[in-house]
C-alpha cells in the first residue's frame, strides 16, 4: 500500500486496483494538484479505510469477474452514500452492467486514460455539490419526516439482480403491498401502455411490462402518494402532474432507444421521466399558499416558474427532487437527468444520455396545464443537441411525441 500525500489537501481518493493494472491512471490522479491519493491492492482494505479516515472518491478497478467490485460498491453506497463511486471495468454481462449502473456514479472502460478518470471525478463531484447545496438541504429539512423507499422497491431491485427470480416470484413481492399492487394494475391497464386486452394478474403484468418498469412505476406511485394535493390547492391537478410524468417517461424511453442507448439506460431514462417533475408536487405540498403566490409572481414578471422558484425559495423543483433522489441512492444518471433537465447544456457530455432523452421529451410535450397560465414549460436546448450532433433528430422525435401529446390532451379534457 502506497500513499501520495500532500499535507492539508481536502480531497482524499481511494484507488483500489488489486492487480496494479492501472498504475499510470493512478499516477495521473495522484499528481493532480489538490488531490490526495491512497492506492489499495486489497478490496478488504476499503471499508476499514473509509470507517477510519473517510474519503471523497472511491475508484475500483474490476477484474474479469466484476461481482466482488460491484458488491464492494453497493456496500459503500449503503454505508457511505456521500462517497463518489467510480468503476473501471472491461466487458460486463448485461446483468452486471445493470447492477453497475445502480451502484456507481460513473462506469469507465478499462482502456480509460488518467485524464478521462479525472474528468469523470470532477463532474461527479460537481453534480454532488449542486445537489447538496446548503439552501437545498435547509429547505428539505423543513419538510419534516421524509418518506423512505418502500421495502418492495428494494426487493424488486434485488430480484432484478438475480438470475433465478421469475414472474411468479416478482408477483409475490408486489402483492405484499395491496394498495400499490392495485394501483399498479390500474396503470398497466391504462392508455399509457395501450395493451390490446385487459390484464388481470400481476405475474402477467410483469411478463408483459418487465420487472424494471414495474419497479419504477411502483416507486413513482409511492412517492407521488406521499406528497398529495392539499385541499386548498386548485392551481393544477396533482393527478394530471402524475399522468404527464408517466407519458413523459414512456416518450423518454422511446427517444432513448432511438438515440442508441441500451436497455439499462433506456430504463434509467424512463425512471428519470417518471420523477422529472416530482419536485413540483413536493414544493406545492409543503406550502400551497406560498407556491401559488410564487406562480402568480412568475406570471406578472413573465418568468418561467423554475426561475421564480430559485428567486423566492433558493432552489428549484428540479433541485428539490434531485436532493431527495440522491438521499435514496437512486442511480447517478437518474439524479443528473432530473437535476439538469431544464439546463442540459450544464453537462459536459458529448454523447446521448438519459438526460438527453428526458430533456427532449419534456420539451416536446405540452406543459402542465394550470389555472394561472404560469410557464411550466421546458425549452428545447438546441445548442446542447447540436453539441451531441443530434439536432437533426428533432423532427423524428416530434413525430414520436405526437401520440403522447394526443394522450395528454385527452387526459386534460377528461
Amino acid at each position: 500500500m502506497s500513499m501520495a500525500s500532500k499535507a492539508g489537501l481536502p480531497c482524499r481518493i481511494l484507488f483500489c486496483d488489486t492487480r496494479a493494472s492501472h498504475r499510470s491512471v493512478a499516477y495521473d490522479i495522484g499528481a493532480r494538484d489538490g488531490w490526495d491519493l491512497l492506492n489499495l491492492d486489497d478490496e478488504n482494505e476499503v471499508m476499514p479505510q473509509l470507517r477510519q479516515f473517510g474519503c471523497r472518491v472511491l475508484i475500483v478497478v474490476a477484474q474479469q469477474q466484476p461481482y466482488r467490485a460491484l458488491g464492494l460498491l453497493q456496500n459503500v453506497m449503503e454505508k457511505k452514500p456521500d462517497v463518489v463511486r467510480i468503476l473501471i471495468s472491461g466487458y460486463m454481462t448485461p446483468a452486471s452492467s445493470a447492477r453497475a449502473l445502480e451502484v456507481a456514479h460513473r462506469i469507465l472502460p478499462d482502456t480509460c486514460t488518467g485524464a478521462e478518470v479525472i474528468a469523470a471525478i470532477e463532474y461527479a463531484m460537481k453534480i454532488e455539490g449542486l445537489v447538496h447545496k446548503t439552501a437545498i438541504r435547509d429547505y428539505i429539512s423543513g419538510l419534516g419526516r421524509l418518506p423512505t423507499l418502500p421495502t418492495v422497491y428494494q426487493q424488486l431491485s434485488d430480484a432484478l439482480n438475480s438470475d433465478v427470480s421469475d414472474a411468479a416470484d416478482i408477483a409475490r413481492i408486489i402483492e405484499q403491498d395491496p394498495a400499490i399492487a392495485a394501483k399498479l394494475m390500474q396503470l398497466v391497464n391504462s392508455a399509457l401502455f395501450g395493451l390490446r386486452r385487459q390484464v388481470s394478474r400481476i405475474d402477467e403484468a410483469v411478463t408483459i411490462v418487465g420487472v424494471r418498469m414495474i419497479r419504477d412505476l411502483m416507486l413513482a406511485t409511492h412517492l407521488f402518494s406521499r406528497y398529495r394535493q392539499r385541499e386548498q390547492w386548485n392551481v393544477f391537478s396533482f393527478s394530471k402532474l402524475h399522468q404527464r410524468s408517466m407519458l413523459l417517461a414512456r416518450l423518454a424511453q422511446k427517444i432513448a432507444a432511438d438515440g442508441g442507448l441500451d436497455r439499462n439506460l433506456q430504463g434509467q431514462a424512463f425512471l428519470a421521466g417518471l420523477l422529472l417533475d416530482f419536485g413540483i408536487a413536493v414544493l406545492a405540498n409543503r406550502d400551497p399558499d406560498d407556491y401559488q403566490a410564487l406562480m402568480e409572481e412568475a406570471v406578472r414578471l413573465k418568468q418561467p416558474v423554475y426561475a421564480m422558484e430559485k428567486m423566492r425559495l433558493g432552489l428549484t423543483h428540479a433541485e428539490a427532487a434531485a436532493f431527495l433522489l440522491g438521499l435514496w441512492n437512486l442511480p447517478f444518471k437518474v439524479v443528473e437527468a432530473v437535476l439538469l433537465h431544464h439546463f442540459p447544456v450544464t453537462s459536459p457530455a458529448t454523447d446521448f444520455e438519459p438526460l438527453t432523452a428526458v430533456h427532449v421529451a419534456d420539451a416536446l410535450l405540452p406543459p402542465l396545464a394550470n389555472s394561472l397560465g404560469a410557464d411550466l414549460s421546458c425549452r428545447l436546448s438546441e445548442s446542447y443537441l447540436e453539441r451531441l450532433q443530434m439536432l437533426g433528430r428533432v423532427p423524428q422525435w416530434k413525430i414520436m411525441a405526437n401520440e403522447y401529446r394526443l394522450q395528454l390532451q385527452g387526459a386534460r379534457s377528461a
